[in-house]
């Protein structure tokens, strides 16, 4: 039976009738645990060995397959859960950065494979670069929009944002790349870090409650954030709880 603009009274009648239909909620964890457990295992790993705190150029050929699923597959599909939580930041973040370390994994998976040669990061790579201006717009975006939650995961996604505009270096010549692409990887290490503190405050919370342990690991939620309901009320729907410490 269809419904056509012209036949109001129908419309009013479908519209004021009591709908059939049951709606089963699926609680799920916060999905921004995982991703930012991926994003900082990866991050730290990845930055520490730019920045020349250890290995060789053949490293990555080694510890890609790590950054490539724990970096980006697992975060990735946190991002992708971001959409059941009902939280855009989740989504956009953690899908972006997932897909960017599902990206470099393959890259120097055809590297180890010797489909592609491989490229120094401390040089001339546009071809990287274009990644970086993506990562960079919405990134600085994800700043603005965590500004208003904690300042912590602020932190995290504020020195990110600043890494991975510093990383645009990549587009020019000569040695300021190498000193670039090192200032970028401790701006990356400092996130990571930082990225691993929140983690560490979902997993204690969830344990032990909002007393007791997880008070070593403050957060400095902001006012507004306090003040957001336990429910996220939603357009006619039954609300579902908002996946951020506290809420668990």
């Amino acid at each position: 039976m269809a419904l056509t603009p012209d036949n109001q009274d129908k419309i009013d009648r479908v519209i004021e009738q009591d709908p059939h239909v049951t709606i089963f909620l699926r609680p799920i964890a916060a999905p921004a645990a995982l991703g930012l457990a991926g994003f900082a295992g990866s991050t730290w790993i990845t930055a520490s060995w730019i920045a020349g705190w250890w290995g060789n150029e053949s490293s990555p050929t080694v510890f890609f397959p790590f950054v490539a699923f724990w970096g980006g597959l697992a975060q990735f599909l946190a991002g992708l859960q971001g959409y059941a939580a009902r939280d855009v930041l989740v989504t956009v973040i953690h899908c972006m950065w997932g897909s960017f370390w599902m990206s470099t994994g393959t890259v120097y998976l055809l590297v180890t494979l010797k489909a592609i040669p491989a490229h120094n990061v401390h040089e001339h790579f546009p071809e990287l670069g274009s990644w970086f201006v993506i990562l960079t717009f919405f990134t600085w975006s994800g700043v603005l929009a965590s500004a208003v939650r904690d300042l912590v995961l602020c932190l995290v996604l504020l020195n990110l944002a600043i890494g991975s505009t510093i990383a645009c270096c990549l587009f020019a010549y000569g040695s300021s790349v190498e000193r670039g692409m090192k200032a970028a990887a401790y701006f990356w290490i400092f996130s990571s870090i930082l990225a691993w503190w929140r983690v560490t405050v979902y997993l204690v919370e969830e344990a032990y409650g909002k007393e007791g342990i997880v008070r070593f690991f403050p957060l400095f939620r902001t006012s507004l954030e306090k003040r957001k309901p336990l429910l996220a009320p939603g357009l006619g729907e039954p609300g579902v709880k908002r996946g951020m410490p506290g809420t668990l």
